[in-house]
């Protein structure tokens, strides 16, 4: 029975579930505005929900070509997402995945890594870097193209360093699964060949019961298919 209670009031009395409920209080309180709020407890309760973030994160997830062929990849491209200087490892907890597999990309296939992303990511990046090489004994060649504050400027400067440096636009790029659609198609677009590697997939068909009550995670992961939803609109709207 605490359980219980506990379920229901961490889904219906924290973020988001607060606001669900406050939409259907406003609901019942008020006729002039009861169509739109109750939309919006709706709309609010689906995108909070885990079965709607697969159903939102499945076809981006999904839709990844993996090539075959692998070994002519010469270089290693990892995307940032995010830094934290206050904690051990620098980069926050989606980009630290990112991280890490590109260490493992990079050091497997013996191919130089680049980082694309903003410039303070790239003093994170160095941090975690050393700590890495320090703890586990590697040493990983590296290059930052010039600092970029979003996955357009990331392929931007990336091409601008491969044309610099004369070398084959043939990689291995590794993002967040849910954006890796997009950031293919921008990597494309700058005459790359890319060798997706995607990590961090946050799509979870393991339900049980209280999947079905809205918390902060599903909608977090709704978020960030439906931004990816939108940017992939605004590129195909650009013609790219």
């Amino acid at each position: 029975m605490f359980n219980l209670v506990s379920k229901l009031f961490t889904g219906f009395f924290l973020p988001p579930g607060i606001f669900i409920t406050l939409f259907v209080i406003i609901a019942f309180l008020s006729k002039k505005v009861r169509k739109i709020a109750i939309f919006s407890a709706i709309l609010l309760y689906l995108i909070s929900t885990k079965p709607i973030a697969n159903l939102l994160l499945t076809p981006l997830e999904n839709d990844i070509t993996i090539i075959q062929h692998e070994n002519d990849a010469k270089y290693t491209i990892l995307l940032g997402g995010g830094f934290n200087f206050e904690d051990i490892f620098k980069f926050s907890p989606h980009a630290f995945k990112r991280e890490v597999y590109a260490f493992m990309i990079s050091k497997e296939t013996n191919t130089p890594l680049i980082f694309c992303g903003a410039k303070k990511e790239m003093k994170a990046f160095l941090d975690d870097l050393r700590l890495f090489e320090k703890r586990f004994n590697f040493k990983i060649t590296y290059y930052f193209p010039k600092p970029s504050l979003n996955t357009y400027q990331n392929a931007e400067t990336a091409s601008e360093l491969f044309e610099e440096k004369g070398w084959k636009k043939k990689i291995y790029l590794i993002t967040s699964a849910y954006h890796m659609k997009r950031a293919i198609m921008l990597y494309k677009h700058f005459g790359f060949e890319v060798v997706p590697k995607p990590v961090d997939f946050l799509r979870d068909y393991n339900y049980d019961y209280w999947d079905f009550l809205p918390n902060a995670g599903s909608f977090l992961k709704s978020y960030a298919a439906i931004h990816e939803y939108f940017g992939i609109l605004s590129l195909k709207l650009r013609g790219i």
